[in-house]
């Protein structure tokens, strides 16, 4: 028999714990008439938000107003965005703050008591609220501490979705698999949210946890949502490189603070390729850089911080300073931070309505997973947080009026586990990184695409036995195989450049 919610919630970073906490702060949850459960792949911390460096965008400064955040947002999105929920979302920014504030997160101030917001690559003000370096870190920590004030939650951590599917009564089923007690359950819900992150680890190089396969996306696919602009894969342009791997992300925060990128020759180059300089969109800069690598012909370029004023530096990016020290031995105060784009963000994904819903009856998808039309071509840097916080708010009174009560007895359904291929992920990844990066070509899209399918058509059939070691690994190769194929099917239909997707024969 199936443990049936009203609404389960797949996913622990700021898009599921915050959908969590604004529906348990409903007069529905306190009277104890709506059943929740969120299901989280690791530990409640284990997440994409947990790394995030740089802060959240809201305007806020006298200087500052919508208009201009909303014109940032364009600009960086290549004019393709939903101007309605570009509108919608920095309109409630502001208030989005307040409820971080309330739920207690740790924001720097000024010594006068403000906030200090400080300017990050394509904004045209300082809007960033942020705590040091560590902003997704203390937001994490602040939604985690919330969480467990609230009572008769129910939270599966480490526990990863095998399958999902809606019957006939409008239910879904999960079959969800304890990584450490090794058992499956089943569970239904009326309401299902995706809340499970990014794309990162169809890449060689990414600043994504190891747990962020696309699962969300696989399973939406599954059950008919539309999948839209998955190509649309930001990287960020500083990546600390350390023999020849990405072991570090420098926050763009440092060059708003006055960090330059220099070549070999620690000559500046950006206002080569862009007037904005080192604050250029990160697309506009991840191409800079690696076109400035073939011309000095060298495997990185540097970031320098060293005009950057040492107290500043100090109190504002002790993590990256701890971190360049213990990796690679630099002293920021006097060293250049050798730099290259790596993975970071899927701007596109699920696509949903200004609720969050799918095509879907049901079926939620928030934060990096979904495609809710916020940032165009290209993310502009900081709007990640605040549009996960923006669609949990928004969500919340779908959900709750969608929740079918008619089929809320537990319904008894039996899962297969699926048949999986054995993948080499390796492989993989070399594949989509070579093929879809920062630049690509129509002929790399077509082999790339090629290659995936070979691989999926030829690779021998494992024994599915969820006890094995290997299982879930495995699994999560199947779907890494499963996306990146779609990621190049969509790349390969573009026929043109536009913020993030830059094909050298569309030139």
């Amino acid at each position: 028999m199936s443990k049936h919610f009203d609404i389960i919630i797949v996913g622990s970073g700021v898009a599921g714990l915050s959908t969590l906490l604004y529906l348990t702060a409903t007069e529905q949850y306190k009277k104890g008439t709506l059943s929740i459960a969120l299901i989280a792949k690791g530990e409640l911390d284990q997440t994409n938000t947990d790394w995030a460096q740089g802060g959240i965008a809201a305007v806020n400064a006298v200087q500052d107003n919508f208009e201009k955040h909303i014109q940032d947002t364009m600009v960086a999105g290549g004019h393709v965005n939903n101007i309605n929920i570009v509108k919608k979302v920095i309109n409630a920014a502001p208030a989005l703050m307040q409820d971080l504030i309330k739920w207690g997160i740790r924001l720097d101030k000024k010594i006068d008591g403000s906030f200090d917001l400080v300017k990050e690559g394509g904004h045209s003000e300082a809007r960033i609220w942020h705590y040091q370096d560590t902003t997704g870190h203390a937001l994490q920590e602040t939604l985690v501490k919330e969480t467990k004030l609230v009572e008769k939650l129910v939270i599966k951590t480490n526990n990863i979705v095998l399958n999902v599917v809606k019957d006939d009564n409008d239910l879904f089923h999960l079959l969800s698999f304890d990584k450490i007690a090794k058992i499956t359950e089943n569970l239904s819900c009326s309401q299902l949210v995706l809340a499970t992150g990014g794309v990162g680890s169809l890449f060689e190089k990414t600043t994504n946890q190891s747990i962020a396969t696309g699962d969300g996306i696989y399973f939406a696919q599954k059950l008919g949502a539309k999948i839209k602009n998955l190509s649309f894969i930001q990287f960020h342009p500083t990546g600390l490189y350390s023999d020849g791997s990405i072991s570090f992300l420098i926050s763009e925060a440092i060059r708003g603070a006055g960090a330059i990128l220099v070549n070999n020759k620690k000559e500046p180059f950006m206002e080569l390729y862009d007037p904005r300089g080192s604050l250029a969109p990160r697309d506009v800069v991840s191409r800079a850089i690696l076109s400035e690598m073939q011309k000095t012909n060298s495997k990185h370029v540097y970031l320098d911080a060293t005009q950057i004023d040492p107290v500043y530096l100090k109190t504002h990016f002790p993590n990256i300073i701890k971190n360049c020290f213990e990796i690679v031995g630099l002293d920021l105060f006097r060293d250049l931070i050798p730099v290259i784009p790596t993975q970071h963000y899927a701007c596109g994904g699920i696509e949903v309505n200004e609720f969050g819903e799918t095509n879907i009856p049901g079926l939620f998808a928030i934060g990096e997973c979904a495609e809710t039309g916020l940032h165009g071509a290209n993310r502009l840097a900081s709007n990640s947080l605040l549009e996960a916080i923006a669609f949990a708010k928004f969500a919340v009174p779908l959900l709750l009026d969608n929740i079918n009560r008619l089929n809320s007895s537990i319904y008894l359904y039996t899962h297969q586990l699926p048949a999986l291929k054995i993948i080499d992920r390796s492989e993989v990844q070399r594949i989509i990184s070579e093929t879809a990066g920062v630049t690509r070509t129509n002929e790399g899209l077509i082999n790339g695409l090629h290659l995936l399918r070979q691989i999926q058509k030829n690779a021998p059939t494992m024994e599915t036995r969820s006890d094995d070691e290997n299982f879930i690994a495995n699994w999560e190769n199947n779907v890494i195989l499963a996306i990146g194929m779609l990621l190049l099917e969509d790349a390969a239909s573009k026929d043109k450049n536009i913020g993030v997707h830059y094909n050298l024969d569309l030139v």
